[in-house]
């Protein structure tokens, strides 16, 4: 178009202004330059035709690239403003590597109004310009270099004299240019003119009798250009050999030499062609991440389109914004340890963070992380050693690894690393998670992933980027069910797939490869664009072959690259990048494709120790020194963390191919045994994966002749074995030891018993940590038969116990546990009498009457084998509470018996933590009376002495379920108790303990409710845990969570969740439908009794008494309802038999309330109050409400605060006192807003609303409100 012809004629003009000014600057520093001088570039330079203008005034004694402000054209009147001199600014620098990749940004003016003729360009015009200018740059060029020009003369009348002449005689020759009236070029006779007055000025410059500037120290694409303008034709025009339409120079990207002294291609290795919008993309997404957000983006492509360096182009940007970027790249030798792997990315967080952060931030980020993990740090620091780099105070707490009934798995730590990421990652600090060919990791890796963005849960700002080779997935790969699975959660996921590069932006890659203009590399560029189909990876490696093979060879004479079209495109070489490599790689020394072989068989790198133990070996001896020159050949790089690493994965898999598919598994062996054979006795944890690896890929060629060496073998993998479990790697554990049992030999149970026991223990527990409980169980029943006594089945017997219960066979459990037990002496009666529940109750508590936390600590430890005894019964109560309650009584004093005729042990912390929790339960009033403080003095006891004693966390989810759950609101505020049972869910689930962290759960949302947590918090916690009820497909705590929410839900706005009603109601014997039922109707009571439907609350209340087994506790909130509904009902029916039950719960609520007024008083008031109210004492009414009121703001129960004026304003209402019952209804009204009870906001706001209008017939609201509400407030106060 006219418009853009306009532009290119405006942009090629001001283009050749800046080659210009960067030769002033370069005759400007030439120590000859007489004819232009630094005092000359003042404010402007001119040259006919063209003003390079500079920032004035200029403080240096001449102008930087930087001082540049525009570039004006005289004729036609143009003037372009430079908006960024990166060329200028590059010149200045002296590294090459940082002048690759010049642009000049430039704005262009508004186009001048034209009345819609067309624009003529005369050619001949720009040709004269051309060539004028190729003159003029010839000139220049003689002036800052000593040349001999013929048709010109130098007297040699010594330097000043020659210096004279030549000054005279380029002035003489810029007037005679200028002579052209360039505003008149449109005239074609002028411009011919002119061109005639050039030839005969010049005659030797157009004969091409030139001096050859080669010699000039400039640039040879600058030579070239200056050459090519003198001879100006068609094909040589700013618009083409500058390729205006890229708007850079290649003045400064010269061709440099590698190590060996030979001219190599220039490529540009972190430059990314034709990738523009891919990276837009990436960009926007992690501006999107650093404003708080959660994001996925997942990158195909066939190997070497470019995948990660588009990634690693992020880096600049990440650093910027004090994020933090976890990167690995998998490979195929390493699949089975992919969880590893990841795990050991956020360890390494955990040093980044300690490195980028402020000593204040850090302090910060710790108190942060030791409140979210509190009790359980232990589990944090077991998965992250490093994070005690910042608290090292809390090593100690880490200690804790080997223990029995580690059921850490993948699971569980998907859920540490959440609580984790929640903490360290913010929108100052956004985490970017880079996985590098995800086709080579296993589903773990996925499933780590998948629960980081899919988290709920507090805020995170995290980014994960992963790349794969499309061409090696199918449509149903795990990855791509990955990015379906974060769509349809809702996590914004982005699909990209980098083709090969175009043939303009291949042109672009060759051009600054060859340091030759575009246009005179296009015909090349063709013929590599068929060949490579415009791979990246394969175009560096291809172009590389043809300097390698001779067709493309730097010439010194020419100063640039040369090649022959015919012989390049004859080449004959398959589509397949690994068939270059492998000949560039066959071209190499014997040694150094030994070196290449070794590296390829441990992966994508290789640690430096590693090298170094293998030239001990003589075989390996120069195995270094061989590294080092294949890093000289560019096929490596040694970065800074000690490794030698492969440039490129598909270099990995070409140094792997030169070892014949036949012989790589020996090769792994040979290898393995070399290392084997070294470390013999000292092999150290840095090289022990390692060396069981290459092992292990070459096994199969171990003969039988040689059983010493297995057996060794076996050992080395148990050791494997116990370093992947301590990473929580169980997977990889599970492998090495089922190639450790492989290498027993037949009859090893009577060779080899004491490994072979071993060895089945340990793989049943790698086993039930992965999940897999039936593989688990298989090889317990097959190895129970081979124990030789009791004892050496007992921890089998134990793991068989846990499998079956966590597969739901509690009555199996429980047989189990009684067989085990008995055979041990034991005496477990079948079936339990009260008479000797009551003898071991007497039995008991006679042991502890007295017993406190230090003698508890004065107890030695309990041998091992009692310590099984513990275990079993603890497992043994576990199923004995859900099929055989009253069982669970007398398992209870066995365990405490045990602990104080013997000795302690951490299971016994469980035992009194248990009996305290008896000593307060309805289920045995039968049997004992209840003892609140003898209860509550045996726990806190029991708890006491397990934070002073012990560091584990394993038993934590129980006791906090126990102790929190049933016992301590009699001592601990319901707030503490409720964040208790909250990290009792959170160190259960990081335990995998599934089982008991989700009791946790149910506890929690409970005794929050009770305590008056925020209710639109407490339900996006229950949707919390519902959503893992169905991860974990826990149906049973599925089903009491949400009677939870059904309550949070009506309290918040009369609805929103499902019916109860899809729950079926029947009867049975079985404890765990009678429990669900009597929670159900405990929770119809309290939604019943807000909503103020009385009639229907008492007939939940009736239903629940029919069936209640509830805890103690429990059932004092129960009271409290029951009362206060009692009350409420007294209103239209006052019954004798209502008045009986209201004051019976008054007496019950003031004991409980004796016991631990925090969480009791404030309700025992309420009820005095409603029992005043209802006797007309309206003066001890009021007093009442009001020490309800204070009691309950002491104790924060903002909801019962709000129950509290809501009643005394209604009382007040009924005897006339508006303007007091206005305010205590408006004070209800506050409270049940913080509460987040819209549904009581809008009962009060009514009482309000019926208020207004009375206060107004009277007209008391105006005159008394305020000191009435100073009287009231003054009252609470």
């Amino acid at each position: 178009s006219n418009e853009d012809a306009i532009k290119q004629i405006i942009l090629c003009k001001t283009t050749i202004a800046y080659g210009i000014a960067a030769l002033l600057r370069q005759a400007a520093e030439s120590p000859r330059d007489s004819a232009i001088t630094p005092a000359s570039l003042d404010s402007q330079c001119s040259i006919d035709n063209f003003v390079v203008r500079t920032k004035a005034p200029c403080q240096r004694s001449r102008p930087t690239w930087r001082d540049i402000e525009s570039v004006d054209m005289l004729s036609p009147r143009l003037s372009v403003n430079i908006v960024e001199p990166f060329f200028l600014q590059e010149l200045d620098g002296d590294d090459q590597d940082d002048k690759e990749g010049a642009f000049l940004e430039a704005e262009f003016p508004p186009l001048p109004e034209t009345d819609g003729g067309a624009i003529v360009v005369i050619q001949s015009e720009e040709d004269d310009r051309c060539h004028l200018f190729g003159v003029l740059l010839y000139e220049l060029f003689f002036n800052c270099s000593p040349i001999s020009v013929r048709g010109d003369s130098v007297d040699d009348g010594g330097p000043e004299a020659a210096s004279n002449s030549v000054d005279a005689s380029l002035e003489q020759r810029r007037k005679k240019i200028q002579m052209v009236d360039l505003r008149t070029a449109g005239n074609t006779e002028i411009s011919n003119a002119a061109r005639v007055r050039h030839e005969k000025t010049y005659p030797a410059l157009i004969r091409g009798e030139r001096a050859d500037l080669s010699g000039g120290g400039l640039p040879s694409s600058l030579s070239t250009m200056i050459h090519h303008l003198l001879d100006c034709g068609d094909d040589v025009r700013p618009e083409n050999h500058m390729n205006l339409s890229r708007q850079r120079f290649l003045f400064n990207h010269e061709p440099s030499c590698d190590n060996n002294g030979k001219i190599r291609l220039s490529f540009r290795e972190h430059h990314l062609y034709g990738r523009e919008n891919e990276v837009a993309v990436i960009t926007e997404a992690f501006c999107r991440v650093s404003n708080g957000k959660r994001e996925s983006l997942f990158i195909g492509g066939f190997s070497g389109s470019g995948k990660s360096r588009l990634v690693n182009g992020l880096t600049a940007r990440i650093d910027a914004v004090g994020g933090y970027l976890l990167t690995h790249k998998f490979d195929q030798m390493s699949q089975e340890r992919s969880i590893l792997d990841v795990v050991a990315m956020f360890n390494y967080l955990c040093l980044l963070i300690k490195e980028k952060s402020s000593q204040r931030d850090l302090m910060a980020l710790v108190d942060d992380l030791v409140q979210v993990f509190g009790s359980d740090w232990s589990t944090l620091a077991r998965l992250l050693p490093n994070i005690n780099t910042h608290v090292p105070q809390l090593e100690q707490l880490a200690d804790s690894r080997g223990e029995v009934g580690n059921q850490t798995n993948v699971r569980s730590i998907c859920f540490t690393l959440q609580r984790f990421i929640r903490v360290v990652s913010s929108a100052a600090n956004p985490v970017t998670l880079f996985l590098d060919d995800l086709q080579w990791c296993d589903k773990s890796v996925f499933t780590v992933v998948e629960s980081l963005l899919c988290d709920t849960t507090g805020p995170s700002c995290l980014f994960f980027v992963g790349t794969y080779r499309s061409n090696e997935v199918a449509d149903d790969n795990e990855i791509l069910c990955l990015a379906q699975r974060l769509k349809s959660f809702g996590v914004p996921t982005i699909m990209l797939s980098l083709e090969g590069l175009n043939p303009s932006d291949l042109n672009t890659m060759v051009s600054d490869a060859l340091c030759v203009f575009p246009r005179l590399t296009e015909p090349l560029s063709k013929i590599i664009y068929q060949k490579t189909k415009g791979n990246p990876f394969f175009v560096i490696a291809f172009m590389r072959s043809l300097v390698d093979r001779g067709l493309l060879e730097y010439s010194f004479d020419a100063r640039r690259w040369v090649w022959n079209h015919d012989d390049i495109r004859s080449m004959d070489i398959t589509s397949n990048v690994l068939h270059l490599l492998s000949s560039k790689m066959n071209g190499l020394s014997t040694s150094i494709q030994s070196a290449l072989k070794v590296a390829a068989c441990f992966g994508i790198k290789i640690e430096e120790s590693l090298v170094k133990t293998l030239s001990s070996d003589p075989e390996h001896s120069d195995i270094c020194d061989n590294l080092n020159q294949v890093v000289m050949e560019g096929l490596m790089i040694k970065g800074s963390s000690s490794e030698y690493q492969f440039v490129h994965d598909k270099i990995r898999e070409a140094a792997y191919g030169l070892i014949p598919e036949k012989d790589r598994a020996q090769y792994h062996y040979s290898l393995g045994m070399t290392l084997y054979s070294i470390t013999k006795g000292k092999v150290s944890e840095d090289m022990l994966f390692s060396i069981a690896d290459q092992i292990k890929h070459g096994i199969g060629n171990l003969g039988a002749e040689s059983p010493e060496l297995r057996l060794d073998f076996a050992k080395l993998f148990e050791l494997s074995s116990s370093k992947a479990v301590a990473c929580s790697d169980h997977a990889a554990s599970c492998s090495y030891l089922e190639h450790a049992l492989s290498l027993l030999p037949t009859g090893h149970w009577k060779s080899h018993y004491e490994l072979s026991l071993r060895l089945s223990l340990l793989l049943t527990e790698s086993c039930y940590s992965c999940g897999d409980v039936e593989k688990a169980q298989s090889i317990l029943q097959d190895m129970t038969p081979q124990c030789r006594s009791i004892e050496e089945k007992l921890y089998a017997h134990v793991l068989l116990a846990k499998i079956l219960i966590d597969r739901k066979y509690l009555t199996e459990a429980y047989a189990l546990c009684c067989e085990v037990l008995s055979q041990l002496g034991e005496e477990i009666p079948e079936p339990f009498h009260p008479t000797h529940l009551t003898e071991e109750l007497v039995a008991t508590l006679e042991l502890v009457k007295n017993v406190s936390c230090e003698d508890l600590m004065k107890m030695t430890k309990m041998d091992e084998r009692l310590n099984l005894f513990m275990h079993f019964y603890t497992i043994m109560g576990t199923a004995a509470f859900f099929i055989k309650p009253t069982s669970s009584f007398f398992i209870v004093c066995k365990m405490v018996q045990l602990t104080m005729r013997n000795s302690l042990c951490e299971y016994s912390i469980l035992g009194f933590v248990h009996l305290s929790a008896v000593l307060t339960s309805s289920h045995f009033s039968n049997i004992v009376r209840h003892d609140i403080a003898s209860a509550s003095r045996i726990g806190r006891a029991a708890m006491s002495c397990w934070k002073t004693r012990y560091h584990s966390s394993m038993q934590l989810p129980k006791l906090y379920s126990a102790y929190y759950g049933f016992i301590a609101h009699y001592t601990e505020p319901l707030q503490t108790c409720a964040d208790m049972l909250r990290q009792g869910f959170d160190i259960g689930m990081s335990l995998g303990q599934t089982g008991v962290a989700f009791e946790n759960s149910s506890l929690h949302i409970s005794t929050a409710l009770t305590a008056g947590e925020r209710l639109p918090t407490l339900l996006e916690r229950v949707d919390y845990y519902l959503d893992l009820t169905n991860t974990y497909k826990n149906e049973n705590s599925k089903e009491h969570l949400s009677i939870f929410r059904e309550t949070i839900s009506i309290l918040i706005d009369k609805g929103g969740s499902t019916s109860l009603s899809r729950y079926a109601i029947d009867v049975s014997s079985n404890m765990a439908t009678t429990k669900v039922l009597e929670m159900m109707y405990f929770q119809l009571v309290i939604q019943t009794f807000w909503q103020g439907h009385n009639e229907r609350c008492q007939h939940y209340i009736e239903k629940l008494l029919y069936r209640v087994t509830s805890d103690n506790w429990r059932l004092q909130f129960f009271t409290f309802f029951r009362g206060m509904n009692s009350y409420q009902l007294m209103r239209t029916n006052p019954t004798i038999k209502l008045r009986k039950t209201a004051k019976k719960r008054i007496k019950l609520i003031e004991t409980a309330a004796s016991h631990f007024s925090w969480n009791f008083l404030n309700k025992a008031h309420l009820l005095h109050a409603e029992e005043f109210s209802h006797a007309g004492n309206h003066d001890k009414a009021i007093e009442s409400y009001l020490a309800a009121i204070r009691s309950a703001i002491s104790s924060g129960f903002i909801h019962e605060q709000g129950l509290a004026c809501e009643l005394a304003g209604y009382h007040c209402k009924n005897i006339g006192d508006s303007s007091r019952a206005w305010s205590f209804f408006d004070q209800a009204k506050r409270c049940y807003t913080e509460w987040g009870s819209q549904m009581k906001v809008e009962t009060v706001a009514r009482y309000l609303d019926s208020l207004q209008i009375i206060t107004q017939r009277t007209h008391l609201h105006n005159k008394t409100r305020g000191g009435i509400v100073r009287t009231v407030n003054e009252s609470i106060k």
